[in-house]
This record gives C-alpha cells, structure tokens and sequence, in this order.
C-alpha cells in the first residue's frame, strides 16, 4: 500500500478515535494528501469501534443518546451512554436486526422516557 504525500505535511498523521465512545484507539492513521489541509491530532476516520467497545459490544447493545430530530450516521450526541443485554433490548425493538450493529442511537425524548442514566 502506498500513499501519496501532502505537498505541505508529508504523512499527515492523526490519532485514530472510536466513532463509538470517542476515545484514542492508538492508531496512528497517515492520510497524505487524502486530507486537505493538515489533518487534526486526533480524528474519527472509520466507524470501526475500539477494543473496549467491542468488549461492551459481547455484553450487550451501546446505547446513546442524540439530540431529537437528528439523523444519518452520526448524530449530534448528547451525553447519555449506557450498555443494555441484548435479551432485554429484544424486548423493546420491533425488529431484532436493528441490534445487529451492537450500538444504536436514542433521541434524548426517548432516552428521558426509558429513564436511562444521563452522562
């Protein structure tokens, strides 16, 4: 694999972060001249999530929760994180494979309904 250097920053270097919890994933990704510009010490390139993440992930689903009316594949995120078995989320969703990614998004009306812990 090669890469192509930028003009002005070579390797363009950044530390990876967890698109789930947010935290380091001590990675070092070199993105070149992928990135416009120079690239920010630390930075979510991937929706791959860490190993602590993971580890959550076998325990159950990793909740969080998203400001209402929000949308995509990454919302704003306000604060709310939790990690709920499986066998009771399967309670609550009507389609099973919506767990299927070991996380999901809760709009914080949701959220303050359920009673879930906030931060």
């Amino acid at each position: 694999m090669s890469i192509q250097l930028h003009k002005e920053f070579g390797v363009n270097p950044t530390i990876s972060q967890c698109f789930i919890c947010g935290e380091d994933k001590n990675e070092i990704a070199l993105l070149g001249a992928a990135y416009k510009g120079q690239a920010p010490m630390h930075m979510c390139i991937d929706q791959s999530p860490c190993d602590k993440c993971k580890d959550y992930m076998k325990q159950g689903v990793i909740l969080i929760s998203v400001k209402d009316g929000e949308s995509g594949n990454d919302p704003y995120r306000t604060g709310g994180w939790c990690v709920v078995k499986r066998e009771v989320m399967l309670r609550v969703v009507d389609d099973p494979k919506l767990l299927d990614k070991g996380m999901m998004f809760v709009p914080d009306s949701a959220w303050k309904q359920s009673g879930l812990p906030t931060s």
